[in-house]
Order: C-alpha cells, then structure tokens, then sequence
C-alpha cells in the first residue's frame, strides 16, 4: 500500500495530507520491525541462558554417572554415541536422583526400534514406582496414542503425534515440574499431563532415577542416544523453598527431601521461612534443618564436612527476628558441635 501511494504521487504536487499518511505508515512499519528483532533478540538470549544452565550426563566416551544393575550389560559407548543394542538387556539409569527437571536428549531409532525413558523411578522396580515415555518406532500395529513415541507409556496418550521417522536424529525434552509432566519431541509439545488427573499415576514416585530402556526390539534393532543433558530445577533453592508453602503434602515432602540433598547452600532459605507466618511452610523448613543437621552430625563426618552447615546456621541465627527461630538455629548448632 505505501508503494502505491507513493508511486501515485510521482510527478504530482504531493497534498500535506497524503504526505504525512505516508509518513505515519512507514512510521508504524519500521516500528513493528524494530519491536520483532527486540523479541527475537529477548528470546534468543533467553534460550542460551537456559542451555548453559544445563548439565551434560553423557561424555561420550564411557557411562560415567551412569550403573547398570542387571546382568545382561544393554548398552554400549560406541563412536561417542550411547547405543541400546543387546535384545533385552539391562536398562541404564543415572545415579543421581532428579525430583523437578528437564531432561534433554537426542535419539534415533533402527526400523523395528523399541525404547524409552523412566524417570521418577527406583531401579529395583522401575515401572512399579515410575513412568515410561515412549520411544517407538512406527512398525508395530499397537502404536496407537496411548504407547506411541511420546505418550507416557500406557498412562498418557499423545496429544500431538510426533514425527517418527526412523533413521534420522530427532530430539526429545521431558520437563517434571511437580505433578505437571510436559513431553516434546523436536521442539513441539506432544504430552501435556497432571498427574493428579491421571488414575493409574497415583503414587508414583515424585522423585528417583532417570533410566533409558534398553533394546525391547529383536536382536539387530537398536536405539541410538546423543548429546543427553538435564537441567535439575531442585538446584534452585528459591524453586525449593516453593514447594514448601504448597496445598499438596506430596510436593511439600518432595520439597524437604530435595532441601535435604541441597544441604548448606539451602540452610539460611529454610531458616527465613522459620520467621514467616506459615505454619506447614515453618514445619517443613524445620524439618528439613534439623535432616541437614542431623546427616552432618553423624559420627563418620570430618569437621569440613560439618564447616559449611556450621556457618550457614549461625550467619541464619545473626540475621533472625525471632527468639524461638533463634533458640532452633541454636539447638541445631549446638547438636553439630557436640563430640
């Protein structure tokens, strides 16, 4: 429209009026384009930060990090990719334990390939206490929604179905926020689930390990994994300290336990909490003091190791408005230093 007006106005007398129309569109484009590149520029580097907050779990060159409880090995590290190839083998679990997260990855599956991701689960019994998202290719006459590549394995079906080509890398992102799962697959959303909604999830673990199912195809098949990576939001205490103040006892639980693992870099957020007017948020923050004071006052533990938790309980007990939070901090320093 603005080449048109202006190409109207070639070798005429150009009205003021039509003139500043001209002007004000031309003002409004560029405005509109200028808007666009700040958000692509605001997006952009909100995306890098979150990749550098993330931790890579797969070196690529052995399965540090990794164990493998069953007999029968299930995987291999074979030109820097983890490769699922042995025909029900054992699967592969993390040793650490991941509550809240977003675990990222890239597989490929062979023609008839058949894996998945556990998350949330004990290794003795990973599918009793966790769930399986799937990893399928397209072959088998029982891919429908509920078990297809994607779905929460017999407990959420798809609601966008990925693509699932075999051969080719595609890239998956699994994101536990409490009892909100979100699954994608190459960068769009396919399973949505809340997990008090979902019947046959009922007291799954709220934490555990984050497994990869072995070959569960015939001999020959394979799955292929890359580039595995998470971002563990428990490392936040701020994101902690929020699910002490939750309705749902099960977070609340999931929030001690996680405080607990944290140790001192959470003690003086717990401590706060002690002088807020939160009875359950004052009873779990409690709780998980005396936890932290209590595995650094065992009798196996060095002077260093108590140091850390020593100086953030009395930097807590310096900075607390309340006697009673006070006589507590006390309490628990007195408990760590006693012989």
């Amino acid at each position: 429209m603005i080449r048109q007006l202006t190409s109207s106005c070639q070798g005429n007398t150009v009205r003021p009026g039509r003139y500043r129309f001209i002007k004000h569109l031309k003002t409004i484009q560029m405005k509109r384009v200028t808007i666009f590149f700040a958000f692509l520029l605001i997006s952009l580097a909100g995306f890098s930060q979150n990749t550098d907050r993330f931790t890579t779990l797969f070196n690529g060159k052995d399965l540090s990090g990794w164990m493998m409880p069953g007999k029968v090995p299930g995987f291999e590290v074979l030109d820097g990719v983890l490769v699922a190839a042995p025909h029900n083998g054992s699967e592969l679990y993390t040793e650490k334990q991941y509550g809240n997260f977003i675990f990222k990855f890239e597989y490929l599956l062979s023609e008839v390939g058949n894996s998945g991701v556990l998350i949330r689960c004990n290794p003795e019994n990973p599918w009793g206490t966790g769930v399986e998202v799937q990893l399928l290719a397209p072959w088998t006459p029982y891919r429908d929604d509920l078990h297809c590549t994607g779905s929460i394995y017999g407990h959420v079906a798809v609601s966008n179905r990925p693509d699932e080509t075999t051969g080719i890398w595609h890239t998956m992102e699994i994101k536990c926020d409490r009892k909100n799962i979100t699954i994608s697959v190459d960068g769009k959303v396919t399973t949505v689930a809340d997990v008090d909604t979902v019947k046959s999830m009922q007291g799954k673990n709220m934490a555990g390990a984050i497994g990869f199912q072995s070959n569960h195809s015939k001999e020959g098949e394979f799955a292929k994994f890359r580039n595995v990576s998470v971002l563990n939001l428990d490392d936040d205490p701020e994101y902690v300290k929020k699910g002490f103040y939750s309705a749902d006892a099960d977070i609340r639980k999931q929030a001690g336990e996680a405080a607990d693992l944290k140790g001192a870099s959470i003690v003086e957020t717990l401590a706060q909490m002690l002088d807020e007017n939160n009875p359950k948020a004052q009873a779990g923050a409690k709780q998980a003091l005396f936890d932290i004071a209590a595995k650094k006052s065992a009798a196996n533990v060095s002077k260093d190791e108590k140091k850390p938790v020593e100086k953030a309980l009395k930097r807590s007990f310096k900075n607390s408005s309340s006697e009673i939070s006070k006589n507590y901090l006390n309490w628990l320093l007195e408990m760590l230093s006693a012989d």
